[in-house]
């Protein structure tokens, strides 16, 4: 494969740079109260560079959101995913709370691009294919403990990953929307609510993991 010339490096540099900057306005005020010349002025170029790397203000931000969804997906598959099974549910709860506490504004974007899908068909295509490869992560973690570990499912894997998607991407929800609480206490509570789920999802009751303890 022939490496990209000092110019195509260059531009990609730029590429990713600008992508960064705009996923630090984007996060910070939402969509509707950004426009591309407020984050060309946070990166220190031109509105005519802007425009040359990103036609629009949508394609600008559906980068940002494939660049975080991609990182977090890589982290669920790598920590999540390829876990040993005793320490799956530790792993699971583990990474999600660590997301919500050094990424909530992030998440806040996401729900905000759900929110822009139900009116913007080109946004509507990326949801879909985000929620999708969730869905599918989820469903070969649940296979995964029925395989290994003969843990059976209440219901079959599909509605399995449907209903634990559903459950983890509310409590995410509230939790961004639950400012009476300090982080430390949103995320223990979903960790809390997490194991119970995950435990109603399974006949026998248990898939054999262990709940993250509660801090005082």
């Amino acid at each position: 494969m022939t490496p990209p010339s000092k110019s195509q490096a260059k531009a990609e540099a730029k590429r990713a740079f600008l992508i960064e900057q705009a996923t630090i306005c984007l996060a910070e005020k939402g969509y509707a109260h950004v426009s591309l010349r407020d984050i060309a002025k946070e990166s220190g170029v031109s509105l005519g560079i802007l425009h040359y790397y990103f036609a629009s203000k949508e394609e600008l931000l559906l980068e940002v959101i494939a660049s975080y969804k991609e990182r977090f997906i890589a982290e669920l598959e790598r920590e999540v995913v390829a876990a040993p099974l005793d320490n799956f549910f530790p792993a699971l709860a583990a990474v999600l709370g660590r997301s919500l506490l050094e990424d909530r504004k992030l998440h806040r974007l996401w729900y905000d691009l759900q929110a822009q899908a139900l009116y913007t068909p080109v946004f509507l295509e990326q949801v879909h294919h985000t929620r999708n490869r969730l869905h599918d992560l989820i469903a070969r973690m649940l296979k995964r403990l029925q395989t290994e570990r003969g843990a059976a499912l209440a219901v079959d894997v599909s509605a399995a990953s449907s209903i634990l998607y559903s459950v983890i991407d509310g409590m995410i929800l509230q939790c961004l929307l639950d400012e009476s609480r300090t982080a430390a206490e949103a995320i223990s509570r979903f960790q809390l609510a997490l194991h119970h789920v995950l435990e109603s999802l399974f006949s026998s009751g248990s898939p054999a993991t262990h709940p993250v303890e509660r801090g005082d």
